[in-house]
């Protein structure tokens, strides 16, 4: 996985997971990631930590595994670091179905609520107030668990382009809270 800033597909992406032995689900591997990047010293070796719970020496697959795992992290910190706020939230693509999508972006939320904990913010009194109030709204976010495939059924123009619009409002609302925890004031050292 070359440095480029693309993510890759999210179905490749949960297939890396499988193969590394992890058990987390992609989207939630990137909110973790994510999280990680906005206040940690060392965020991949913390994200790797806990995504590789149990590790096989000699196992090739999970050193191939580790290795894209890297190049995922690498990635994801050159979105983070571009001046073209080219950084993305790795979800399952527009053609899969809405519910899909909608039970990743609440999987992503909780992701980055875990990594805020780990990298020691335990109350979001902690937070500037503008990356406060998103991160309260990834938390109403990720209680999400009544959507599905009958609503699905249901789901129209008006569903699609709320869900692109929280998918954005998400992505900026992440690199606020990047910008804010990079201050030399606020930066949480773990």
């Amino acid at each position: 996985m070359s440095e480029n800033q693309e993510l890759p597909a999210y179905t490749e992406m949960a297939e890396l997971i499988k193969q590394s032995g992890a058990m987390q689900e992609p989207a939630e591997c990137h909110g973790l990631l994510s999280a990680l990047l906005c206040g940690s010293d060392d965020p991949v070796r913390i994200w790797l930590d806990e995504l590789l719970t149990e590790q096989h020496e000699g196992d090739l697959l999970q050193i191939e595994a580790k290795q894209m795992l890297e190049g995922f992290a690498g990635v994801v910190k050159v979105q983070f670091q571009g001046a073209d706020f080219s950084y993305e939230l790795l979800l399952p693509d527009d053609d899969s179905p809405l519910y899909e999508r909608v039970f990743a972006l609440a999987q992503w939320c909780q992701g980055f609520y875990l990594g805020l904990g780990i990298i020691g913010i335990n109350d979001l009194e902690q937070l500037p107030e503008d990356s406060r109030e998103v991160v309260q709204d990834m938390m109403e976010i990720a209680r999400i668990e009544n959507y599905d495939e009958q609503s699905e059924e249901q789901a129209n123009e008006e569903d699609e382009n709320a869900y692109a619009e929280l998918v954005e409002y998400l992505r900026v609302g992440v690199l606020l809270i990047y910008e804010e925890l990079s201050k030399p004031d606020n930066v949480t050292q773990h």
